[in-house]
């Protein structure tokens, strides 16, 4: 159990260290909580009564990966993980490194991974603002809040300058 924000934000910015000293780990393809990271989503889908998968295209498979197990090691200590909110944190780190990618068209693995430590610090905050990631409570087709309420328009994700400014501070450019 994390018993404080500043202990989530500093098991994050462990990551975000390692990343700057050594580089992102590299796993295999992260397959969980309704998110597949492949570097090409199938183009068709099984016909099962189950929701289709979260497709998050990158030619950063492994990587990516390895950061969405990380961060799982870390949330998954933090109260209402399973049973409430992992979808839909799952989500919105996918939806925030496929976003990003189709914004910035040559983003650099740095830059894919600052944006999705950027969305896990911002549900670090989320988690003691408000008790829990915020969620809908029964979804359609593996739909989560942030694709509800997302911006549609991507405004709200950083934009190539501040993502370097972002990465910066925390000692990734």
């Amino acid at each position: 159990m994390v018993r404080s924000l500043r202990a989530l934000i500093g098991e994050i910015d462990q990551i975000a260290t390692v990343i700057e000293r050594e580089g992102a780990g590299s796993t295999m393809p992260w397959r969980g909580a309704d998110v597949v990271i492949c570097d090409k989503a199938p183009t068709t889908t099984d016909s099962s009564w189950y929701p289709s998968a979260r497709y998050v295209e990158t030619v950063h498979v492994g990587e990516l990966s390895w950061l969405f197990n990380q961060l799982r090691k870390i949330f998954s200590q933090v109260d209402g993980y399973g049973s409430i909110w992992k979808e839909e944190f799952f989500g919105r780190l996918g939806n925030v490194a496929s976003k990003y990618q189709s914004k910035v068209k040559s983003a650099s693995l740095s830059q894919i991974l600052g944006a999705v430590l950027h969305e896990a610090y911002a549900m670090a905050e989320e988690i003691f603002d408000h008790g829990e990631i915020l969620t809908i409570p029964i979804a359609y087709g593996n739909q989560i809040l942030d694709d509800i309420i997302g911006v549609t328009d991507l405004s709200a994700y950083l934009s190539q300058e501040e993502t370097n400014e972002f990465l910066k501070e925390i000692g990734l450019a």
